[in-house]
């Protein structure tokens, strides 16, 4: 970093573009400069002397780029010594002479670059103070400026901009924000490309830093593609510095690849460029401690550690931020002491740093990050020495700053991220609670349980859910809304052009579109205070909310599926109950054995059945009083299991008795019960599939879509008519949405899953998951009576990330999915009656269960009573019976009805 300051100095000094007549002048200025060079390093004072005389004589000339150039010097130096005091108030005077004098500079074209030079300064100066807030203004400050101009511009200023965008990338890095670094990167990488091609030394640098991110994901072996390459660049230059960043890098992947020789190697050509005083010694002693702690060497790899301890004590005083360096240290021996089972040490070493890091003053992100995961550390020490009730403190502690950081997370993938590595830390508070409630039997206990594995399930669905309900009630103006929707679209018709043909220009642009999305958000927030504190609600509901929110013959049973156990929490009307059961090796086989079975028509029954029945015993049977009406909150790869098809000690389906729906969690499914009521009519689609196509006909949706539109009014649309565009068009005017169609799972990029609608050559036809979110539904039920409509990429806390989720996103309170490829016949005949069954006002849940019990008595003891025809089909969501307009004339006339007849017996008790 001192080594791009004192770049940047020289290339501003050596390329002044203001000249002066006067040769005395120019001779006694750079006289002075050259002896303020002379000496920087070693008497700093005198350096400061010569550079004031000759900003008094550049003064008296008025040759303010003179004088700024000066300044620049005295702030280098400043920084060489560690001088903070000099520094911060030279960054000030540049400021104000930059201010003053801006016509001047304007004149001489310099003004660009000086605002430039300035602004690196100031984000610097924040960035090593991890003020990450401000610096990150300030580098932006530099992108704005300079990234509009004309190439001509840009390459004159190409330092500038690329190092902004370098620690902009490296500070959301540092924030646990990899998606968007690596778009950053990735967008600097190709302007260097652009701009400056044959700068080897600034693309390699962005390589490495690529690559850093990569390795924090844990995908070593494309993060040491990079830093192989980057060594043997840094090695051809004999550049010592960066050959040892390289070689730590490296050694870090291999360690985590368990190459330990491998790893070795690298360490020890690092040692070989390394004294006894550079602050690479830490690198090489932590490294060091991860090699022994994988050969389970605690004494060893403890000593490491210490080691790096000690380095910082004694040897670092020009380090900036010296106390959060030893925090990071001390946070580390205690992760290694848990690790090795001695949790008392461990405490002492976490506690001293959390003190350091709540110490911050500044209270910035990064630090607010190690807090945290600090903080899980600790609460995990708490639960082995059996502190539980300082456990729910630190875990309570921790939510607080979780919540406080997830605001700061913008990109999807970033958040999921977040939400996952935030995961161990419930389980921990679960694990205290449940220890505390078995000792002390205090329904109190079950509460904060419950508010644990509230705050653990679907964050990032209800932000969507939410942040569309803020928009409603934050009284923003339709234009922001319809320049927001606009901006989503164009962001979605790039990201589905690059998923068929990458191109250079449409990163680039869908690059700066997403910032100006991003930008867009950030000003909304900031003018519309309700919208921010809607949008980003932290609240859950709690277990009384619950309770009051369920029906009199309903239970919820929440799962959380932790690293070590289930833990199930059950809520009714008027009980609550809280279980725990330690996880196995066999368990799991179990649960991933019967889905396979389920899936497939030709498993074996009888086989199939002793699964579902181990299953049903382990998740099912410990739970007491089973209600009529069963709403599941899955967890883990529970969400692969349609419970219906769980077998009870007596060989029953859990469906004969219990009406079954699905919900990622309490909070959303009070949410979904706010939805505004539709005219209760259905909008039913059968696309039609050739030879000519990849996707192969259905032949038995046609006749499935009117069988559906027998029990409600609508409208049907196949063949031709049944295109994406219509459904576009008309899909927002109708209660009921019914899409008898082809669904494709995409494994490796789940946004891209799609459904399909009739091919066509001019139109598109596909609807992936990605469009859902900009499309505006107002559905009380969305059926998918489609292949794996319900599957997705499994995420810790928001379950599957499938074509169904997304719906949710769209408008609607429930949905009927999928779990594997159906059969089209058996399906035509569950959505006859499963219709016929809403359609008299059952609730939706009871409708499915009545329509599959239908379905299994009339093909009792032949194949077709299989799992696999049936039990495929799960509802989610807000399942109450549909209201309908029609439904609430009903309820007017009963009422009308009763009042007159009370009216009537009151008249004739007058006459009597």
């Amino acid at each position: 970093m001192k080594q791009l300051l004192l770049l940047f100095c020289v290339f501003i000094a050596s390329t002044s573009s203001a000249q002066n007549n006067n040769t005395d002048y120019n001779a006694a200025i750079h006289k002075l400069q050259a002896k303020a060079v002379a000496v920087a390093k070693q008497e700093q004072d005198s350096a400061y002397f010569y550079l004031k005389t000759s900003i008094a004589l550049s003064t008296q000339e008025k040759q303010w780029d003179h004088v700024m150039d000066a300044y620049f010097e005295t702030y280098n130096i400043a920084f060489f010594h560690n001088n903070l005091d000099q520094r911060k108030g030279t960054l000030h005077t540049i400021d104000s002479l930059y201010q003053k004098q801006i016509d001047y500079f304007k004149k001489t074209n310099l003004s660009l670059r000086y605002h430039n030079h300035i602004n690196y300064y100031y984000a610097f100066h924040y960035f090593r103070l991890n003020n990450y807030k401000l610096a990150k203004k300030h580098f932006q400050n530099i992108i704005d400026a300079t990234e509009n101009n004309a190439d001509t511009i840009i390459k004159l200023n190409k330092s500038f901009l690329s190092v902004s965008y370098s620690y902009i990338a490296k500070m959301h890095t540092d924030e646990g924000q990899y998606a968007l670094s690596k778009a950053l990167y990735q967008k600097n990488i190709r302007l260097i490309k652009r701009i400056d091609s044959t700068n080897q030394d600034l693309l390699f640098s962005n390589f490495n830093l690529l690559a850093e991110v990569l390795k924090k994901e844990k995908k070593h072996k494309a993060s040491n593609a990079y830093f192989l390459k980057s060594f043997r660049y840094y090695s051809a230059k004999d550049s010592p510095n960066t050959i040892m960043s390289s070689c730590f890098n490296i050694a870090e992947n291999y360690i985590a690849l368990s190459k330990i020789d491998s790893a070795r190697f690298y360490l020890k050509h690092a040692k070989a460029y390394l004294d006894e005083n550079h602050i690479y010694n830490t690198n090489y002693h932590e490294l060091y401690s991860k090699i022994y702690s994988k050969e389970n060497n605690y004494p060893e790899a403890l000593t490491e550690l210490q080691q790096l301890i000690s380095f910082y004590k004694n040897k670092a005083d020009r380090t900036t931020n010296k106390s959060l360096h030893l925090a990071n240290g001390y946070k580390k021996i205690g992760a290694l002491q848990l690790k090795f089972n001695t949790p008392v040490p461990a405490l002492k070493h976490l506690d001293s740093a959390i003190t350091l890091f709540t110490s911050d003053t500044i209270k910035s992100s990064i630090n607010a990050i190690h807090l945290l995961t600090t903080l899980q550390l600790k609460a995990d020490g708490l639960n082995r020495v059996s502190s539980y009730e300082s456990t729910i403190k630190t875990v309570d502690f921790a939510i607080t700053i979780l919540d406080e950081i997830r605001p700061e997370f913008r990109n999807n993938t970033d958040k999921l991220f977040l939400i996952e590595n935030a995961y161990p830390l419930y389980e921990t508070g679960l694990q205290a609670a449940f220890a505390l409630y078995s000792k002390h039997n205090d329904n109190h206990y079950i509460d904060k349980a419950f508010k644990y594995a509230e705050k653990s399930k679907s964050a990032l669905l209800l932000e969507g859910l939410l942040s569309a309900k803020a928009t409603e009630y934050a009284n923003i103006p339709e234009s922001v809304i319809e320049e927001e929707y606009h901006i989503k679209n164009n962001i979605t018709a790039l990201e589905k052009k690059l998923n068929t043909n990458r191109s250079e220009s449409l990163e680039d642009e869908l690059f700066n579109l997403k910032n100006t999305h991003r930008v867009f958000i950030e000003r909304l927030e900031g003018k519309f205070p309700e919208y921010y504190n809607l949008k980003y609600n932290s609240q859950t509901l709690s277990i009384e909310g619950t309770q009051h929110m369920l029906k009199a013959n309903t239970m919820l049973i929440s799962y959380f599926y932790g690293e070590h156990a289930i833990y199930t929490l059950a809520i009714s009307k008027n009980k609550k109950q809280f279980l725990k059961k330690p996880l196995s090796a066999e368990f799991t086989a179990t649960i991933n054995t019967a889905f396979r079975m389920l899936g497939d028509p030709k498993s074996e029954v009888i086989e199939l059945k002793k699964r579902l029945i181990s299953l049903h015993e382990s998740i099912i049977k410990p739970i007491n009083h089973l209600e009529s009406q069963i709403i599941i909150s899955p967890d883990g790869v529970l969400n692969y299991i349609p419970f219906a098809a769980l077998v009870d000690e007596n060989s029953e389906f859990l469906i004969s008795k219990h009406a079954i729906s699905y919900i990622n969690s309490a909070t959303l499914l009070q949410e979904l019960q706010r939805k505004k009521e539709n005219n209760g009519h259905m909008l039913a689609f059968a696309p039609a599939f050739n030879d000519n196509t990849k996707l192969l006909p259905l032949p038995n949706t046609i006749k499935e879509a009117e069988n559906c539109l027998i029990h409600f009014k609508g409208e049907l649309l196949i063949q031709d008519k049944a295109s994406l565009l219509n459904f576009q068009a008309k899909s927002g005017n109708y209660s009921i949405l019914h899409l008898a169609t082809h669904a494709v799972f995409n494994d490796g990029s789940p946004e891209f899953s799609y459904l399909a609608f009739t091919p066509s050559v001019s139109t598109p036809y596909l609807l992936y998951t990605k469009d859902l979110y900009n499309l505006k539904l107002n559905a009380d039920l969305v059926t998918l009576s489609a292949c794996e409509s319900g599957m997705g990429t499994l995420h810790r806390g928001e379950g599957l990330m499938s074509l169904a989720r997304g719906f949710y996103f769209s408008g609607s309170n429930a949905i009927m999915s999928t779990l594997w490829k159906i059969n089209d016949n058996s399906t035509a005949v569950v959505m006859d009656h499963f219709y016929s069954n809403l359609s008299k006002r059952h609730s939706k849940s009871h409708a499915l269960q009545k329509a599959q019990l239908s379905f299994l008595k009339a093909n009792k003891d032949t194949p077709l009573s299989h799992p696999y025809y049936w039990s495929a089909f799960i509802i989610s969501g807000h399942t109450e019976a549909l209201q309908t307009p029609t439904n609430y004339n009903l309820y007017i006339l009963a009422i009308t009805t009763i009042l007159l007849l009370l009216l009537f017996i009151k008249f004739r008790k007058k006459l009597t």
